[in-house]
């Protein structure tokens, strides 16, 4: 695995009526939610480390600490950028941070492990 601190992705996703914090049922206003901003962030780290993954392993979202600074509206586009901070054994950390426009409408971190899919799969099963 060849990932290092500092690599980094950038997406862009469009917010949808899906993405409203009253269609989520987090809040009642048609604005992005904060639920959704915690997806965008985890589906942006999650394909910048799957890059680095070897056939069979993949990553799961175990930590995230966000502070969602800034409404969004229906319609927009928003840039989340997710950096690798750190890297210890199984875990990897990144640092976030969510755009609309150029200003910063999110940050925080989020941590993922790296996990062998079938032995995932198989510590499930025995639950």
């Amino acid at each position: 695995m060849n990932m290092d601190k500092g690599l980094s992705l950038e997406k862009e996703f469009v917010v949808e009526n899906q993405h409203s914090a009253a269609k989520v049922a987090s809040g009642a206003v048609n604005v992005l939610s904060t639920p959704s901003v915690v997806a965008f962030i985890e589906n942006t780290s999650f394909e910048l480390a799957q890059k680095f993954m070897e056939k069979g392993k993949t990553t799961v979202g175990f930590h995230i600490e966000v502070f969602h600074l800034a409404p969004v509206p229906l319609g927009e586009k928003v840039k989340v950028v997710s950096i690798i901070d750190d890297i210890k054994e199984r875990k990897i950390k990144f640092v976030v941070t969510v755009y609309w426009k150029e200003r910063k409408i999110a940050e925080g971190i989020h941590e993922r492990v790296i996990v062998i899919e079938d032995e995932f799969y198989k510590k499930i099963s025995k639950l």
